[in-house]
C-alpha cells in the first residue's frame, strides 16, 4: 500500500545524511545527441540538475557521466564525487551500482535523480527530503504519474547496488511496496526531455524557475 503525503506537510526533523547519485551517463539515443549538453535559460541541462540538487542539501552528490570531459567540465564547483561509466549502453542499472559503490559510509539514505528534468525545482527536492522516514523509499507523484528522484533508506542499498540493465530504482520501489511514501508535487516539474520534440516544446512553453 502506497502512502500519498502532499508537498508542504512534511515532517521537519532532520532525515540524517542523504547523499546524492546524479545520472547522466545515458546515451540519449532517442534525442540524437548529448542532451545534457544542450543549454536552457543560460546553463545546460546537466549543471542545472547539479545545481537543484546542490542548492537543495544534497552532499554529497556524486555524478556519473559518460567518459566525454565536456560533461565533466559542467560539474566544476558542483558535484563532489564523478563517476565514469565505461559501458553505459549496459542500461542505468549499472550507472547506479556505480554510484552506489562511492557512497560514504554514514549515508542514512540515497537520492537517486536523473538530469533531464529541468524544471525540477530546489523546493521540490527539499519536500522530498523533507519526507524521508527511516525504512522508507520517498517518490514524486506528477499528476497521476510516479517519477523522479527517489530516495531510498539504507536497508534498500544492496539492492540497489546490484541493479543492471535498463530497470533502475523503479524495480526496488516496485518489490516494496509497503514502504513506498509518494509526495504529490506540480506535474510540470516531472517534464524530462527525451525527445527533440520534448525539447521544442520546453523553449515553447513558459517554464516553471525553481
Amino acid at each position: 500500500m502506497r502512502r500519498v503525503r502532499a508537498a508542504g506537510t512534511e515532517d521537519r526533523s532532520h532525515p540524517g545524511l542523504i547523499a546524492g547519485i546524479l545520472l547522466a551517463a545515458g546515451t540519449a539515443s532517442r534525442f540524437g545527441g548529448p542532451k545534457l549538453l544542450e543549454e536552457w535559460r543560460g546553463e545546460t541541462l546537466l549543471r542545472r540538475a547539479a545545481g537543484t540538487l546542490s542548492e537543495a542539501g544534497i552532499n554529497p552528490l556524486i555524478a556519473v557521466l559518460p567518459g566525454d570531459e565536456k560533461f565533466r567540465g559542467q560539474l566544476a564547483g558542483l558535484a563532489g564525487i564523478l563517476l565514469v561509466n565505461p559501458a553505459p549502453e549496459r542500461g542505468i542499472g549499472s550507472s547506479i551500482a556505480l554510484g552506489m559503490g562511492a557512497l560514504p559510509a554514514g549515508a542514512e539514505a540515497v537520492l537517486i535523480a536523473v538530469a533531464d528534468q529541468p524544471l525540477l525545482s530546489v523546493d521540490a527536492v527539499r519536500s522530498l527530503v523533507s519526507s524521508f522516514r527511516p525504512g522508507a523509499i520517498v517518490a514524486p507523484r506528477y499528476g497521476q504519474h510516479p517519477g523522479n528522484p527517489r530516495i531510498f533508506d539504507r536497508r534498500f542499498f544492496s539492492e540497489l547496488a546490484s541493479l543492471t540493465g535498463d530497470r533502475g530504482g523503479q524495480l526496488v520501489a516496485d518489490a516494496h511496496p509497503e514502504a513506498v511514501l509518494e509526495v504529490a508535487l506540480p506535474e510540470a516539474l516531472g517534464r524530462d526531455v527525451d525527445l527533440p520534440s520534448d525539447w521544442a516544446q520546453l523553449e515553447d512553453g513558459p517554464g516553471s524557475e525553481p
